[in-house]
């Protein structure tokens, strides 16, 4: 029985192949990017199509998979469950498919059976408490342009707006930007007219990690760290949060920060991965 794991954000995604032989294969290669699907407002089609050319492409056989495991972003409720159900299902249309939410998949894939509270920090922020098999969110997940602290396009907003209101250090400025940028009509344009805003806002955030011996850089970075954690004291209990899993670009670039910021409101990082994939597949060939 072959089995497909799919990790699926609102700008890019991430897949397993499970053989029968216990072997596994994750896609796309670091480096690469496959398409993602958002299902509040995603084009389902397009996706589909998207994904059967890329992973049938590299794994011909994965088209004959009988159970496909999604965990995606934007399905915490029952319609946004059935619209990702019913894309995927363009792909497999024979197969079974069980859709979850990115939250229980790093629950799943990073807890390794253990309580804690659930953090992802990439583009976007959500956090949750795991516990006996269950996520409890209690707290509201607002997006970039309302929320999403500490997360790289909140990171990336801050960085843009410290230069256009000149409180970057000129050398740092001329670094990160160059002689000439940033260009304030380009820059809201780009943002603007991007198919993901919050992906274009993000991509400054890798700048940032070069330059961690800076101080405005440890400045912003643990500023936006220590909001995002002011938030979790908000929704969950000292219990809850004593110890953190976490997954994402931000948290895994930026790990020693994070666990400082976490560790002054007395939460501990007890695991954090670039992304759950991995634990994921561990998680399924125990199942069988």
């Amino acid at each position: 029985m072959l089995q497909v794991i799919g990790e699926i954000g609102g700008s890019s995604s991430r897949w397993a192949v499970l053989s029968t032989d216990a072997s596994h294969s994750l896609w796309p290669p670091k480096g690469e990017r496959w398409p993602g699907f958002n299902p509040l407002s995603g084009d389902g089609g397009a996706f589909a199509e998207a994904i059967r050319q890329e992973l049938f492409k590299v794994r011909a056989e994965a088209a004959t998979a009988t159970e496909v495991y999604i965990y995606g972003a934007g399905c915490g409720n029952e319609v946004r469950q059935a619209r990702m159900s019913a894309a995927i299902q363009l792909i497999w249309p024979n197969a079974h498919v069980t859709v979850d939410t990115d939250l229980m998949g790093t629950a799943i894939g990073v807890c390794a059976g253990r309580n804690g509270l659930v953090l992802i920090l990439g583009t976007g922020m959500n956090a949750g408490y795991y516990e006996g098999g269950h996520l409890h969110r209690p707290m509201p997940s607002l997006g970039y342009l309302l929320g999403d602290e500490g997360s790289g396009a909140d990171l990336g907003k801050c960085l843009l707006q410290d230069a256009f209101y000149g409180r970057i250090p000129e050398a740092l400025h001329l670094t990160l930007f160059g002689a000439e940028g940033p260009v304030l009509s380009d820059e809201l344009e780009r943002i603007h007219g991007a198919a993901h805003p919050a992906r274009a806002l993000a991509t400054y955030t890798a700048r940032l990690a070069e330059h961690l011996d800076q101080p405005y850089v440890r400045d912003l970075v643990i500023g936006r760290f220590h909001a995002m954690a002011e938030l979790l004291t908000r929704y969950f209990t000292l219990e809850q949060r004593r110890e953190v899993f976490a997954t994402g670009s931000v948290a895994y670039g930026f790990r020693e920060l994070l666990a400082e910021c976490l560790l002054d409101r007395g939460m501990t990082l007890s695991a954090v991965e670039p992304d759950p994939l991995p634990g994921l597949v561990r998680h399924h060939q125990q199942q069988g």
